[in-house]
């Protein structure tokens, strides 16, 4: 690739910081706070969590000369698709993928969660990290890439999309997106950090468990002579007891290095209705974080395995599997990627797999190489997140040259 191209690209870029970080401010400062975190289940595609967002994404990509879609179940919670390039089927498609929804901000901020407000060289507000910032990139290299389109030898695919926070496996958003037939050659999804090209995830197993008792009044001779009444809240305990410590076969992957599976679990739970009464029901969550070739049949297997021995009354409800997936780390996209931040940042970023999951493994899991890679910053799903605004500013270059150099 020439690298006069290249270099004006940069220039191009650094033209437009001052409207990028002020674009970003923007993105703070309107809300898009996801609130089923606690009950993924409870997500609906009618419910405008993202709109306001999706709107001023929206605006702003037409405003720059581009040709948006709203794409989604409903025109209340939409995802927003911009192409642009050479768009002929023999050609590449590289995908840039995001998600606009947030975690709710905890408590304690010295700065407002949503004022956007900048403090040397930070950028604060609850979402700027994961991953408003990484959608601001997006928009300003198409901005940029636009002035250079003939040099594309194939097309980008921008997607903003709906409800990624609650578990990475919504209906909604990126997987209704590749149901859609936006797929792509690769995929970079804006996760925080430039230090690392994640270029893989454990996966995940999610499941409910309900316990049965018997109710009664605390204060009846039935339940003082025991002989009405079971305490579901303490059937549950044997359940929390026997489900510690849960043997998995041992296995290392190279790409996920020193990381293991790990059942952690209770992680909600409820039970009870009143003071005065004996609980009949208590119902928990547990999250399992895993490594290749676990599946949900080992899973559920296990977990009843354990629970059937204790003589207890209850319902195992599954609530999502995740495959754990990971590509090669010779993968053109990675090597790409890798080589355009050694010349922006002159460092390295290592190559691994990472402990969360993220939407990479729709992408991984219909054969389409993804990796995460974003701006630096502190604070993700904590007080005070912030993104230093260089990073972004050096994110949108990465982005735009890999794009430019994936496309040759």
């Amino acid at each position: 690739m020439d690298k006069n191209i290249k270099l004006k690209i940069i220039e191009e870029i650094e033209k437009s910081k001052k409207e990028q970080i002020e674009f970003l401010q923007k993105l703070v400062q309107t809300s898009s706070v996801n609130p089923n975190m606690s009950d993924p289940t409870k997500s609906s595609p009618y419910d405008p969590i993202e709109l306001e967002v999706a709107e001023l994404i929206f605006n702003k990509l037409k405003e720059i000369g581009l040709s948006p879609k709203y794409e989604g179940i409903s025109s209340s919670r939409p995802n927003v698709v911009c192409e642009f390039g050479k768009k002929e089927k023999e050609k590449k498609t590289l995908i840039f993928n995001g998600h606009m929804d947030t975690v709710p901000p905890v408590r304690e901020w010295d700065f407002g969660p949503f004022f956007g407000a900048i403090q040397n060289g930070k950028l604060y507000g609850s979402g700027v990290l994961d991953m408003k910032s990484a959608l601001c990139c997006y928009i300003f290299m198409a901005k940029t890439l636009l002035k250079f389109e003939k040099e594309l030898n194939g097309k980008i695919c921008l997607q903003f999309v709906i409800d990624e926070e609650p578990m990475a496996a919504s209906h909604f958003g990126t997987r209704y997106l590749l149901e859609k037939g936006y797929v792509g050659d690769a995929a970079i999804i804006g996760e925080p950090g430039t230090y690392k090209i994640t270029i893989g995830n454990r996966g995940g197993h999610r499941f409910k468990i309900e316990v049965f008792g018997e109710s009664v009044h605390t204060g009846s001779r039935e339940w003082e002579q025991k002989k009405e009444g079971l305490n579901a809240v303490l059937e549950m305990d044997k359940v929390i007891n026997a489900l510690q410590n849960l043997k998995f076969p041992a296995k290392e992957y190279p790409v996920f290095p020193g990381r293991k599976n790990v059942l952690t679990f209770p992680t909600i739970i409820n039970g009870g209705k009143a003071i005065n009464i004996v609980p009949d029901s208590c119902i928990a969550f547990g999250d399992t974080r895993i490594l290749p070739g676990i599946t949900k049949e080992f899973m559920e297997k296990e977990i009843r395995k354990r629970i059937d021995k204790l003589g207890v009354k209850y319902k195992l409800t599954p609530i999502v599997y995740v495959p754990a997936v990971f590509i090669k780390p010779t993968e053109s996209i990675v090597e790409i990627l890798k080589n355009n931040t050694k010349q922006i940042l002159k460092r390295e970023p290592i190559t691994e797999g990472s402990g969360p999951w993220s939407d990479m493994w729709m992408f991984i899991d219909k054969g389409i190489p993804a990796i995460n890679f974003g701006c630096d910053g502190k604070g993700m799903h904590s007080k005070n997140e912030y993104v230093e605004i260089q990073s972004v500013i050096d994110a949108t270059k990465i982005y735009a040259l890999t794009a430019l150099d994936f496309l040759k």
